[in-house]
């Protein structure tokens, strides 16, 4: 367990990494699980009269965990939201295997993200489109943490990029959704698109359970359970089974 001033000693040596000179003053904000930390802003310059702007303003936060004394660098927010994204981030560890957790970090993927505003606007702007598709709430949770995200997979030689890219609606293009009514009249299994793959292409659906769907122009694919499960095989590039009734 770390103590307050383990944490600012830790904090310290942070604030201080490729600065020369002394290391800078450091405010601590302690929570629950851990400590976040800033650097005191030095008082601005005055000319005559006049206050001057700082030399850098946006400077960065990092918390020191209670338990490990591990640091990890978060943007320039208030103490209080920094804590709060720490505390999902936490709660989020151990969801994905690590490989994937850092694709989905690169993505621009964190635990609470709320694509909610891009969402709305997709649905909008591609009515017609979507027209007579039903989006259940779980596939609309799922555009909303996923949604915008760009996901590589791992090749066969294990380099990421080497394999097919997965696009999570909401995207810039346009929507297609042709192959979900064949999908839907064929297995009388409602689904709703969810993104699209670069293999085929082909089209990403999810059903009222979560249950995610590829379909290519060869067959339709079981990618998995739920959203999570299939986000692992698609960024690993794991074998899907043909989709079949006896997925449901």
């Amino acid at each position: 367990m770390i103590s307050r001033d383990e944490a600012l000693a830790i904090a310290r040596e942070w604030a201080s990494a490729g600065r020369p000179g002394p290391a800078p003053d450091i405010e601590l904000y302690e929570f629950d699980l851990g400590c976040v930390a800033w650097r005191v802003l030095p008082k601005p310059a005055v000319v005559n009269g006049v206050p001057m702007p700082p030399p850098s303003t946006g400077y960065p936060t990092a918390v020191i965990d209670r338990e490990t004394g591990e640091v990890s660098q978060w943007p320039s927010l208030s103490a209080a939201m920094v804590a709060e994204k720490y505390a999902m981030y936490r709660a989020a560890v151990g969801r994905f295997p690590p490989d994937v957790r850092q694709v989905l970090d690169r993505a621009g993927w964190f635990p609470g993200r709320d694509f909610s505003a891009g969402v709305n606007h997709w649905m909008v702007r591609f009515a017609d489109e979507l027209t007579g598709l039903e989006c259940p709430p779980v596939v609309r949770a799922a555009l909303v943490e996923f949604g915008g995200l760009q996901l590589p997979q791992f090749g066969r030689s294990g380099r990421l990029g080497g394999g097919f890219m997965s696009f999570i609606h909401p995207t810039v293009g346009g929507v297609v959704t042709e192959a979900a009514r064949e999908f839907i009249e064929e297995f009388d299994n409602p689904v709703y698109p969810i993104g699209n793959n670069e293999d085929g292409p082909s089209e990403l659906v999810a059903d009222a359970q979560g249950r995610v769907f590829m379909l290519h122009w060869a067959d339709d694919f079981y990618v998995g359970p739920d959203i999570d499960t299939a986000i692992v095989n698609l960024i690993r590039g794991n074998e899907m089974s043909e989709a079949s009734d006896r997925d449901w």
